[in-house]
């Protein structure tokens, strides 16, 4: 589980992101010694943006996504993981972009 919190210190151009809030849940289960399926369940809040170059009207939305994913591991230190990012409800303030579904792989290593 994890939270996170952002908030925009400064402005420039007269510009300032909305703050952002987003929270992960995941569950991993071990199919074999190296492999593991993963869920995770991503909740995501984004505020207005602010400012004379802003578009507050056309900015901020609500989010939640189901990721399904797995795990592989190379060595004791090394991963290799990927997910597939599902939207189950998606809301945006105004004329916004959204995908219908996003993917990530990556590889981790750890000391």
């Amino acid at each position: 589980m994890q939270g996170l919190w952002q908030r925009p210190l400064t402005e420039r151009d007269d510009y300032q992101p909305g703050q952002q809030v987003t929270l992960d849940v995941g569950l991993r289960y071990a199919l074999t010694r190296s492999l593991n399926a993963q869920l995770q369940l991503n909740l995501l809040w984004k505020d207005h943006d602010q400012g004379l170059n802003a578009e507050p009207d056309d900015s901020g939305g609500h989010h939640v996504f189901l990721s399904p994913g797995a795990s592989y591991a190379l060595t004791t230190h090394m991963q290799l993981y990927g997910f597939v990012q599902l939207p189950l409800y998606q809301y945006v303030n105004g004329t916004q972009l959204t995908a219908d579904w996003s993917a990530v792989a990556g590889l981790s290593w750890r000391l």
